[in-house]
């Protein structure tokens, strides 16, 4: 099948992660991406545990779907290195690559996420910090149940965004 690996390739990948339940495990990464449900308080404890751990410079990157990249940066003392990297699920298949600069993200945590965006072969944009971002916005809740309002059915929607190249639709 197009873009499988053989159980050996899979089998090295896999032997390249180090499976840990301890945020001090963390000291020592140059970028970690944290992926949990879509609650600012939690993403808030999060990021302030991980600020107290991670070595200086490591990029903070939060994968919201559309929770204020400030807000979060805000749980730490280093809100230059603190971004939005909001993969689209189911993130194996979907190449869209959302960066959500903050107020205070740097040119280096950019520059970083970009990077690292590109090394995992997404197609990867700079969006601003705003409700769900831009994707979201035009293409899921928002813009999704406007075009329902307008009086399109789900299935219509769907087939216009997979038509358009996604490979999903937003309903």
């Amino acid at each position: 099948e197009r873009g499988s690996k053989t159980q050996e390739k899979v089998n090295q990948i896999l032997a390249l992660i180090t499976p840990s339940t301890k945020y001090e495990d963390f000291a020592q990464c140059d970028i970690i991406v944290e992926a949990v449900f879509e609650n600012m308080d939690l993403k808030k404890k999060i990021f302030a545990t991980l600020d107290q751990v991670c070595k200086p410079g490591c990029v903070l990157a939060s994968n919201t779907s559309y929770l204020n990249i400030d807000q979060i940066a805000a749980a730490t003392k280093r809100p230059e290195d603190v971004i939005g990297c909001h993969f689209f699920s189911p993130a194996n298949v979907m190449k869209l690559l959302e960066n959500v600069r903050g107020n205070k993200t740097s040119p280096r945590t950019i520059a970083t996420a970009m990077a690292f965006g590109a090394k995992l072969k997404k197609i990867t944009c700079l969006v601003g910090n705003c409700h769900g971002f831009i994707a979201n916005r035009t293409m899921g809740v928002s813009g999704g149940m406007q075009l329902l309002h307008n009086g399109l059915l789900p299935h219509q929607i769907d087939a216009a965004a997979e038509a358009y190249g996604m490979k999903m639709g937003p309903m």
